[in-house]
């Protein structure tokens, strides 16, 4: 042991965990508490109310800190401004079992990485932690093998009851302070230290869960099963209720709600937990839903546990604690049983791990404003189609958007909600910035109603775009479909204003009817001009529309271009459907997976990497997309 290890009665414990709740206006204080047969944390009045000798809680401490409804923002709708809310309550947490501590510093590392989340993060920072190791264990515990029964981190204090009194491990600063300001205590005795090293090292043997290999292999066992018979099988007696993911200690899915007020004066944005068994979890707004099958989202919850929160963090996300296994009624929770079933079988699945395509980046300074839009005025507003109009925004503050080709911003309207909506104007443009918005959800009816001077409000922009210097000096094939051809229009725009450092291009678009042809004028320049190829083709061409381009999908122009012996990138963006058609035409034509960029749409409620809603597989396309090298997606199974 190499923390300071200290004793107190039983007695002055009591007397200790009193005075911490008499100071109740400095930090509230929590601890366990029996609920009938049940344990749950609570806030303390008594300390006698206190129960350390628990073997587990209805739900972990993570609520205190990620609780499962909170506001992340208010706004007004009189002057159209918006302000981040935070609500941050000191607290003392008395009790926390291992593995709810391990599980809470992994949440801090998701959290904070990338993009800091600062409703969160401060409450972590007003909050001290009091774990206390197991004395009774939950017949549905598998914490032995998962590494998670003791831990030397990521508490202030860690309590161990030695019968007549209790060992206390000081594990920060924090933790001294409160213990000397409070109680009293002495250094313990060599038998005393000698004693609290042998419950830990004895607590592990006392499981009645175990997996029945080393937990190390488990991210190399679920990629290799990914296509196993048991996801179908298991996932047939699914309810789709959510509740092992309700009750984790590690889930941190989550979706945003915009409430106003029913005096239409304020409003708010509230955070709520979800989960990623719901049918809808994946659904985007014009109708695809990317995890549609049961059997999918089965399976996403252990791939995500045990493999893809591996590769991007190093950390298993599951600790053991059992609580899905005793809150599923159909009985088809237990990880253990999984596992201990996968592991016997001999599956060859290949997965990219998110390792070797994620950019590394530096996390960014934690944003007191994370979730809050800025506020914009629509300076224009062209109608395109019967469906899509195209706005021309301006940031109130008069500050430059400061995006890439590619990226995307999220577009709220007050009272309604906000949607990902992708830049359609090149970085080069100045005054304004634009947004193809086409009318097929609750955002973008609202939007679809707005008139120019009205206000919306802005986040972004987000995302990997467009990788123009790659592309320098290179041959470019654009091929876009339908509103695909909305990010199209960042780069093919910005490349054309930088015409003098790309070599030959060629343009290729494609959409249903003449009538649903977007950006008409960018589409007639573009035809104009003697330096770059254009094919556009609808999929049908009614007897009365006038049409002069070619007639069939958008595969059927592929073959048109002429320098593809020349290797050049292909760009390409559209509906889902359109994609694998798309790359089986230029395989033909020899273009190699790395030549291959692709734009890709998801669910992408938060942009920052935190809800969950945008995963392909291990990926965030929020982040680590949405453009992505065809060659390096090609092995996630949910890409394409």
């Amino acid at each position: 042991m190499n923390n300071q290890v200290l004793e107190m009665g039983k007695g002055e414990f009591r007397n200790f965990v009193s005075v911490m709740i008499s100071e109740e206006e400095l930090r509230k204080v929590v601890g366990v508490k029996s609920r009938g047969s049940k344990y749950v944390f609570d806030q303390l009045n008594s300390a006698d109310d206190l129960r350390l000798d628990y073997d587990v809680t209805m739900q972990s401490p993570k609520k205190y800190f990620f609780p499962s409804v909170e506001n992340l923002v208010k706004y007004n709708f009189s002057d159209s401004t918006y302000e981040e809310s935070h609500d941050v309550t000191p607290l003392i947490i008395i009790g926390i079992h291992p593995y709810d501590l391990i599980a809470i510093n992994q949440m801090d590392t998701v959290f904070r990485e990338s993009y800091p989340d600062p409703h969160y993060l401060k409450k972590r920072v007003e909050s001290v932690l009091i774990g206390s190791n197991m004395q009774n264990i939950s017949p549905y515990s598998f914490a032995g093998s998962m590494n998670t029964a003791v831990t030397k981190e990521g508490y202030d204090i860690m309590i161990t009851d030695l019968e007549d009194k209790y060992a206390l491990e000081i594990g920060s600063e924090k933790g001294r302070r409160l213990i000397i300001r409070h109680g009293k205590v002495s250094e313990a005795s060599r038998k005393s230290i000698e004693a609290v090293r042998k419950i830990e090292e004895d607590i592990k043997d006392k499981f009645q869960k175990y997996l029945d290999f080393d937990v190390e292999k488990l991210p190399q066992i679920l990629e290799k099963n990914y296509d196993d018979k048991i996801w179908s099988e298991k996932s047939k007696k699914c309810l789709k209720c959510g509740t092992c993911t309700i009750v984790c200690p590690t889930c941190f899915c989550f979706d945003v709600h915009d409430i106003p007020e029913l005096s239409l004066k304020n409003g708010k944005f509230e955070r709520k937990w979800d989960s990623c068994l719901l049918n809808d979890f994946a659904k985007v707004a014009t109708g695809e839903n990317f995890r549609e099958d049961i059997q999918e989202r089965y399976r996403h919850r252990f791939m995500k546990k045990g493999k893809y929160l591996y590769d991007k963090f190093g950390f298993i996300a599951c600790v053991g604690c059992g609580r899905c296994s005793s809150g599923c009624l159909a009985d088809i929770a237990d990880p253990v049983e999984v596992f201990n079933e996968i592991s016997t079988h001999t599956g060859s699945t290949v997965i990219t791990s998110i390792r070797e395509i994620r950019a590394e980046e530096e996390s960014k300074e934690i944003s007191e404003a994370l979730y809050t839009p800025r506020p914009a005025t629509i300076q224009n507003i062209i109608k395109m189609t019967e469906k899509e109009l195209l706005f021309q925004i301006t940031l109130d503050d008069n500050s430059k958007l400061g995006h890439k080709p590619g990226q995307f911003v999220q577009l709220s309207v007050m009272g309604v909600g906000e949607a990902p909506i992708s830049i359609c104007s090149s970085p080069t443009k100045e005054g304004f910035f634009e947004c193809c918005v086409r009318d097929v959800g609750n955002v973008t009816a609202a939007l679809s109603r707005k008139k120019i001077g009205d206000k919306v409000g802005i986040r972004g922009p987000y995302g990997n775009g467009f990788d123009t210097k790659l592309l320098k000096e290179k041959d470019i094939v654009f091929i876009g479909g339908g509103i695909g051809i909305a990010p199209l229009r960042s780069l093919i725009e910005y490349v054309l204003d930088n015409r003098n450092d790309y070599d030959k291009i060629a343009i290729l678009y494609g959409c249903r009817m003449p009538g649903e042809l977007l950006f008409a004028n960018s589409v007639n320049k573009w035809s104009n001009r003697k330096d770059i190829e254009h094919y556009y083709t609808v999929d049908n061409c009614p007897d009365e529309a006038c049409w002069y381009g070619y007639t069939g999908l958008i595969t059927s122009v592929i073959p048109r271009v002429d320098f593809y012996q020349e290797k050049p990138y292909v760009v390409v963006c559209g509906p889902p459907i359109m994609y694998k058609f798309v790359i089986k035409g230029l395989k033909e034509k020899g273009i190699e997976d790395n030549h291959i960029i692709v734009s890709l749409e998801r669910r992408m409620k938060c942009g920052v990497g935190k809800c969950g809603h945008c995963q392909i597989n291990g990926i965030c396309v929020c982040q680590e997309g949405p453009v992505f090298s065809y060659a390096d997606i090609k092995n996630l199974p949910e890409a394409l």
